[in-house]
């Protein structure tokens, strides 16, 4: 094998880059990824009925590995994958495990067997549409912890994921979207954050959408557009005018 002679050049390109978009319920979520041109949903929690998807229902595990597999074949018009809800999916895989090993609980296997069992099995399928020619964006949901600092307690937003498989998905996304409200002066709007604080969980290894700043979202809609828009945008290089 022939080491590389050059550094590969970064991707401009969204959809090389997986996406994990959280936040509460009913916020917009799935509405927002549906605005995504050629989406299919794994629908793994219901929910979209009111909405005109494209969509395949994943009711057990079974169905996540056959219809992820037959989605990497390339035999359809679909462009991006969206798992909605990635926490559910976590829940059928733990099933799967359970049915499988004949146990009550992952925990029940010592030395932590069982949650390594969960942990390779449901990062295996991820990995290969996150690797794929295909955009990959997971949809979770949102939670409230209490984090206690040196000095002072505060609110923090975080995923509803189990940690161990939290930090799977976390190594997994590119980028990770935190949709929620903000009160200003002109009253409550929704908005896309990606850069990280200590009140919530957010991140852009890209830094497109982190040195963009907060994305308002408009009740119009329109507002993927208006993501790939900031996404896509020129950055400045130093001593160039913004």
């Amino acid at each position: 094998m022939t080491l590389p002679t050059e550094r590969t050049k970064p991707s401009d390109i969204l959809w090389d880059h997986s996406i994990y978009l959280y936040g509460p319920p009913m916020i917009g979520k799935s509405s927002l990824v549906n605005e995504i041109p050629g989406v299919l949903f794994f629908n793994t929690a219901g929910g979209l009925e009111s909405l005109p998807v494209y969509e395949t229902r994943i009711n057990a595990w079974e169905d996540f590995l056959t219809t992820g597999a037959e989605f990497l074949t390339g035999s359809h018009n679909f462009a991006v994958a969206a798992i909605d809800t990635i926490e559910r999916l976590h829940k059928l895989c733990v099933q799967y495990i359970i049915k499988r090993e004949n146990i009550r609980h992952p925990q029940d296997l010592e030395f932590g067997k069982g949650y390594d069992m969960v942990k390779d099995e449901f990062i295996r399928p991820l990995t290969k549409l996150a690797l794929s020619k295909y955009g990959l964006i997971m949809i979770g949901h949102t939670r409230d912890v209490e984090i206690t600092l040196r000095t002072r307690k505060l609110s923090k937003n975080i995923p509803t994921l189990q940690d161990y498989i939290w930090q799977l998905v976390a190594g997994l996304s590119d980028i990770i979207m935190f949709y929620t409200t903000e009160t200003t002066d002109k009253g409550t709007r929704r908005v896309i954050k990606t850069n990280p604080s200590e009140e919530y969980i957010a991140g852009d290894r890209t830094n497109k959408l982190r040195s963009f700043g907060d994305i308002v979202m408009l009740p119009e809609g329109n507002n993927w557009a208006r993501i790939e828009e900031a996404f896509n945008r020129v950055i400045p290089t130093k001593g160039e005018d913004k």
